[in-house]
């Protein structure tokens, strides 16, 4: 029997995989020179990472050893041409996206212009297209408004790449377009970039771009444009932000105006948080450079520098001493993002924005509240879409392609994650647009398969697209869904296991090896999340000591005590359906399970446990 796994149809057919991952190496030298434990060793090495220099990377690197952001495309432009906007005091609008990383974005560009420029926060101005009246992206209604402003120049962030016409218009209406992206470049059918006439784009997917690590969120690149601009170098940045150090800031910046250390600290300070947010937010590989800008990111929250996001924080109930990437993507983001989701994103960029306590708190309520409306909404579509999958009319097709008429668009992509997760495939959900007879959705991808490219195969039927390899967005006429449906799987090409859900194993670890020291190693990985998720060890050949006992006002908690092969005990505990795992698993059952070694302080005396993630009764 299989623990915690999806109540799926059997015409699915799809499997629970434990594979055990085995690979050579020389772990005892590695441990020794690198100073951390052989089961870390492996824990890398099954991450990819199989160099002793990109593990001394994994482990040590710091903001000093960020890459230099003047390796991005077209940077030297924009950063010249912003300068010169700056001198001349003229008026910049900002232009994000409704997610979190287009948020943060979006407040990392404001707080650094309005602070350079001689009008300060008047000199300014920010926009963010609406789900529901704009779709993704900049449009050409935000460029006409911008216009009507009296607005000089333009700086995109999280988007832009795909704005070929609003920026055409941007430019035959006499303003100065700069790009800030990281989605990939649209491309014509002879594999040509298709790049917006802008006065720069700056993508780190740009064909030919020098810049060394192509995965960071679009507020990292927005970051390094700032950095750039500012002449702060990643030294400095780390002296700053992470060494306390107080400088003079003649020397350390190229700022051509009077700034105090404080100002200094206090603006990069907020900068990382948002960083950090965005990386984690938006999915991005945590190894690189997303390490030390997440790692960094997660501590400077235990006393956020923005008053807003210390307010939504403490909204969401967090303990301000220790703030995970787990909070970051299921408690603080999914508020950020509901502001743009079901009302608009400018009200989560101003909680960002506010800097008086009472009305930040305000602000955070409100979103908090927003959020609890939308994970209603959202879970009876998925409810609706898992009773239309599990139907007998429906056909467990590769690629799912899933009409949801009542589903509020801005929550398709999140329908479709969930659906992704249950069924290990891409999932395509459409919803019913503004406009009679045509349809918006969102898509999210598995390992394996490329969804912008595959959303480019199909072309001739969509409207409009865009995205990445994981998620993307679409348009396409109703009448033409079901062929999209059929195209999209004719053009799919999986192997016969490619849906089973796989479980990788870092190592069979038996209790005698499970020490302090060894969970401590462990923890010198994190954050774990996309790109290093989170290890997972198993055993085989286990048995149930006694009968386990559960726990908890929803009794969610069995704890049971198993004994390995070798005779070594070791406390375990099961979060989940309690009373079903006591009821498989009684006295003499011979288990196999896959686990995290963790250390219980509850007591006195610190106890080591093992917490069961999955078990098998053999």
């Amino acid at each position: 029997m299989d623990g915690k796994l999806p109540d799926i149809g059997a015409k699915w057919n799809i499997k629970n995989r434990w594979v055990l991952r085995r690979r050579s190496a020389d772990y005892a030298g590695l441990s020794q020179r690198l100073g951390i434990d052989q089961v870390a060793i492996r824990i890398m090495l099954n991450r990819g990472i199989d160099t002793e220099e990109g593990m001394h990377d994994f482990l040590y690197m710091t903001l000093k050893d960020l890459h230099d952001g003047a390796l991005l495309p077209d940077v030297a432009e924009g950063v010249k041409i912003l300068r010169q906007k700056i001198k001349e005091a003229k008026p910049i609008r900002v232009m994000g996206d409704y997610d979190v990383d287009g948020i943060t974005g979006t407040y990392i560009l404001f707080r650094v212009l309005s602070f350079l420029h001689p009008k300060g926060e008047e000199g300014v101005s920010v926009d963010i297209p609406e789900r529901t009246k704009d779709g993704y992206g900049l449009n050409e209604r935000l460029i006409r408004k911008a216009g009507e402003d009296g607005i000089d120049t333009v700086v995109t962030v999280d988007n832009g790449i795909a704005a070929s016409a609003p920026i055409a218009l941007a430019k035959s209406l006499g303003m100065t377009v700069i790009v800030t992206d990281h989605h990939e470049v649209p491309y014509d059918e002879n594999g040509k970039e298709i790049l917006p006439a802008a006065d720069a784009v700056i993508d780190p997917k740009r064909e030919g771009s020098d810049y060394p690590f192509r995965e960071i969120c679009g507020a990292v690149v927005a970051f390094k444009v700032c950095q750039q601009l500012m002449g702060i170098s990643n030294a400095t940045l780390y002296d700053l932000v992470c060494e306390d150090a107080s400088p003079d800031p003649a020397a350390v910046t190229s700022i051509d105006m009077p700034v105090s250390v404080a100002e200094l600290k206090n603006l990069l300070h907020g900068c990382m948080e948002m960083c950090a947010l965005a990386t984690n937010c938006d999915v991005m590989p945590l190894i690189d450079e997303n390490r030390p800008i997440l790692r960094t990111g997660l501590k400077l929250m235990e006393h956020s520098a923005i008053p807003g996001f210390a307010s939504l924080i403490k909204e969401v109930d967090l303990k301000r001493d220790y703030i995970t990437g787990y909070d970051l993507s299921f408690r603080i983001g999914p508020c950020l993002n509901s502001s743009g989701r079901l009302e608009s994103a400018l009200e989560g960029l101003a909680l960002l924005m506010e800097t008086d306590g009472v009305k930040a708190q305000a602000l955070a309520r409100k979103i908090f509240d927003l959020n609890t409306t939308r994970k209603s909404m959202m879970q009876h579509q998925v409810d609706l879409a898992v009773d239309m999958m599990e139907s007998d009319e429906t056909e467990a097709d590769s690629v799912l392609v899933i009409y949801l008429p009542e589903c509020h668009e801005s929550l398709a992509g999140l329908v479709a994650s969930r659906l992704k997760d249950r069924y290990n495939r891409p999932v395509l959900v459409a919803t019913n647009s503004e406009e009679e007879g045509k349809l918006k959705g969102s898509a999210r991808s598995v390992e394996g398969y490329q969804l912008y490219d595959a959303l480019h195969e199909v072309r001739d039927l969509l409207t409009n697209f865009g995205g990445h390899a994981m998620a993307a967005g679409f348009g396409l006429e109703k009448e033409k869904l079901s062929q999209l449906r059929e195209r999209l799987n004719e053009n799919a090409d999986f192997p016969a296991d490619a849906f089973d859900h796989v479980t990788v194993i870092d190592a069979d670890m038996g209790f005698d090896y499970i020490s302090e020291r060894v969970i401590t190693d462990i923890e010198r990985l994190e954050p774990f999340g996309q790109g290093n998720p989170k290890p997972v060890f198993g055993l085989v050949g286990l048995s149930v000591l006694g009968q386990p006992k559960v726990y908890g006002q929803n009794r969610n908690v069995a704890k049971c005590v198993l004994k390995d092969a070798r005779g070594n005990t070791m406390d375990a505990v099961y979060f989940g359906e309690a009373d079903r795992f006591a009821e498989d698993v009684k006295g003499g059952t011979e288990l196999q399970i896959l686990y995290t070694p963790t250390v219980d302080r509850y007591y006195a005396t610190a106890r080591l446990q093992v917490v069961i993630n999955e078990y098998k009764v053999v």
